[in-house]
């Protein structure tokens, strides 16, 4: 079963700590790059600090279950990936019923593409990667459906209206986006990011765990929370505000909404630090939109 796929993290969370240093894509104007994010992020998968697929395996393989191709194999497009965990799901879901899907993995960083390759290899998948910013990426064949985690809140609200054009552009009539976002009622304008008590509490909450987890990771627990501060600063995504925002921005996009659906908390909130992109924390909310 999905909810049991069992990623191989403690392998490819120092591959992709080392990718991360080698490709991950630097800003031409500030020379700033996403290895923020991508060297530390399935580290923090390990110690159940960073929301994932994973945590919504139940909603993606109910929702994928249902999405059949109008060819022989059906054209699923990740948009956006922090690693290989959504093709992993993606693959996964299709093969319990003895159906190879033809995956494409869109991301505009080279760590997250490699580390599709890796895993697709080990896997014995076929997929394509194409590195290229989702709102600039086109195909010559129509997808039957698009899957991606937590994708919409790195979207400022004007982005957000291209990046559902663009979806819709890439699906056939019929075709499904399946996602899963945060919510946060009463947030402002701009940027969320962490707070000095959010930022206090998850740094504790790392350097606890690694020291715990100290053999498993394999890397000095003073270094990862010093790298989890360098991942708290980046952290500043778009709120999505309400329900009704994500039901208003798909269907003036021209998407009928299937499900808009309470997505299962991830994990007691007393445990983990309330911030952004951890398990358990705030209001998230599972999607299913077909194309008109």
């Amino acid at each position: 079963m999905v909810e049991q796929l069992r990623e191989p993290l403690e392998e490819s969370a120092p591959l992709g700590r080392r990718l991360a240093g080698q490709l991950c894509r630097r800003d031409p104007a500030s020379g700033d790059s996403c290895a923020w994010c991508h060297g530390i992020w399935q580290y923090l998968r390990l110690m159940g600090l960073a929301a994932a697929p994973e945590h919504h395996a139940d909603f993606y393989r109910r929702a994928l279950q249902s999405t059949r191709g109008a060819g022989a194999a059906p054209r699923v497009l990740v948009s956006g990936a922090a690693d290989y965990s959504m093709l992993a799901h993606v693959l996964a879901i299709y093969r319990e019923s003895g159906i190879e899907p033809a995956v494409t993995v869109v991301d505009e960083c080279e760590t997250p593409l490699a580390l599709s390759r890796w895993y697709a290899e080990r896997e014995a998948a076929s997929i394509e990667c194409v590195r290229c910013d989702i709102l600039d990426y086109t195909a010559s064949t129509e997808f039957d459906a698009i899957c991606t985690h937590s994708f919409l809140v790195q979207f400022s609200p004007e982005q957000r209206i291209r990046l559902l054009q663009r979806w819709r552009q890439l699906l056939r009539p019929g075709g499904s986006v399946i996602t899963v976002t945060r919510i946060r009622p009463g947030a402002g304008e701009g940027r969320a990011g962490f707070s000095p008590e959010q930022a206090q509490a998850f740094h504790a909450t790392v350097l606890r765990k690694a020291e715990a987890m100290r053999e498993r990771l394999q890397i000095d627990p003073a270094e990862l929370a010093r790298e989890a501060g360098i991942y708290m600063s980046g952290q500043r995504p778009w709120p999505v505000r309400s329900r009704e925002e994500i039901l208003q921005l798909f269907e003036r996009a021209g998407f009928r909404v299937d499900e808009l659906s309470d997505a299962p908390s991830a994990a007691a909130p007393e445990l983990l630090p309330n911030a952004p992109a951890v398990p358990g924390s705030g209001e998230r909310v599972q999607i299913i939109a077909t194309r008109l």
